[in-house]
């Protein structure tokens, strides 16, 4: 059997409290400032992958069950579990699901960057199409986040791994990066738009980023090889890490404003959720279509889907439905947005509407695609028919 591996990124930070005088009143105040800051990539190899998948989905609901979640997902990403649980209660459930499921992992592979700017002020990027500029070390560090699955994965693969693979990402956002051209020359990458609420594999890369920030914080420990094997050790994993520096900059800045097509690397069949007017729901527009090439200064190329997604859809049944569908049928999820999205959709994809507006433009792609089309309501009933989840 060939090995998977599942890779995802959170951000890593360390902060301290300081006093400071306040220039106007002259009163000494307490400010926090950040100490240490990167991204944090974390990839994980399984064994007997195809056994995984179901145990983890079992063990996932079990204790969904166990802590009373009221939201009725398929799989729980950090993020979710800490705005519902809070962080002091979503620590237990990520570490009962990790014990449970030790038996299927074989290593965890870590990437992170070490490049203070007090002795790296600036990082150069561009120089393709675009003009050379130099950017803040600390702004390139944060603007790195949204990318670093893509980068974790490059970083893996920069030894010698035998044997085939099956490489999963969650789902990025990127200008051009070298670190992705060298990726793909070596394998073929499945990308999973939110991947950690509808990948087990990646699911579990997101908990495992989420722990290690955890278990170094509360044992204060800094991020480094030796700290990040003694935190995982009694689990009987095997650790690698692997961090970046100046040195090997070049690969994973973005030299160009172009942002990488992701298309012919998504995980299919997607399930799109189709939304009425949602942009009057959430003041933020989605770009028109002459805007699409037109990115900020930052390396992750921002996507509207985003934050839109974030602050509503993330937290409406019809969502869980959507990912626990695209669990059930081995692809993902994403909200549909018609000038971002339409190049995306392929045979055998789901659109899931919900408006009579967003049922009409759902019909039309399947006048042009072999595709799915389903009310949000006879969604979650197939779901529930189907006893993916229980909604």
């Amino acid at each position: 059997m060939s090995l998977l591996l599942g890779f995802d990124a959170k951000e890593f930070e360390r902060r301290k409290i300081i006093q400071e005088e306040n220039p106007t009143t002259h009163e000494i105040e307490n400010k926090r400032v950040t100490v240490f800051y990167s991204p944090l990539g974390v990839g994980v190899k399984f064994k007997d992958w195809a056994a995984f998948r179901g145990v983890c989905l079992k063990r996932t609901l079990e204790l969904a069950s166990e802590f009373e979640l009221s939201q009725k997902r398929i799989m729980y990403d950090s993020q979710s579990l800490k705005e519902e649980l809070s962080h002091r209660r979503a620590i237990p459930f990520c570490d009962k699901l990790i014990q449970q499921l030790r038996r299927y992992i074989e290593l965890l592979h870590f990437t992170f960057v070490v490049m203070p700017p007090a002795d790296v002020p600036f990082v150069t990027v561009g120089g393709t199409k675009s003009p050379l500029r130099q950017v803040k070390t600390a702004e390139f560090l944060r603007n790195l986040q949204p990318m670093f699955s893509h980068i974790a994965a490059w970083n893996y693969f920069g030894k010698v791994r035998e044997g085939e693979m099956e490489v999963q990402l969650d789902g990025f956002n990127s200008k051009q990066t070298y670190a992705w051209a060298d990726l793909i020359s070596m394998v073929k990458p499945r990308i999973f738009p939110h991947g950690d609420e509808c990948n087990p594999y990646i699911m579990v890369a997101d908990i495992i980023a989420y722990l290690t920030d955890s278990k170094l914080y509360i044992q204060k420990l800094k991020l480094e090889p030796p700290s990040l094997q003694k935190v995982w050790e009694p689990y009987g994993f095997q650790t690698e890490t692997h961090f970046l520096d100046a040195s090997s900059v070049a690969k994973y800045r973005w030299y160009s404003d172009d942002p990488i097509d992701l298309t012919p690397y998504l995980a299919h069949p997607l399930v799109f959720l189709l939304v009425d007017e949602l942009e009057k729901l959430q003041p933020n527009p989605p770009p028109m279509e002459e805007e699409e090439g037109e990115l900020s200064d930052v390396g992750s190329a921002p996507v509207a889907e985003e934050k839109r997604f974030v602050k509503l859809i993330r937290r409406m049944e019809p969502w869980y439905a959507a990912t626990a569908y695209a669990y059930h049928k081995g692809g993902a999820a994403q909200l549909f947005n018609f000038h971002m999205d339409r190049k995306k959709v392929r045979d055998g994809d789901v659109m899931v509407y919900v408006g009579s507006k967003s049922k009409e433009l759902a019909e039309s792609f399947s006048h042009m695609y072999d595709i799915e089309v389903l009310s949000a309501k006879e969604l979650r009933k197939l779901v529930n028919r189907e006893k993916i989840i229980p909604l």
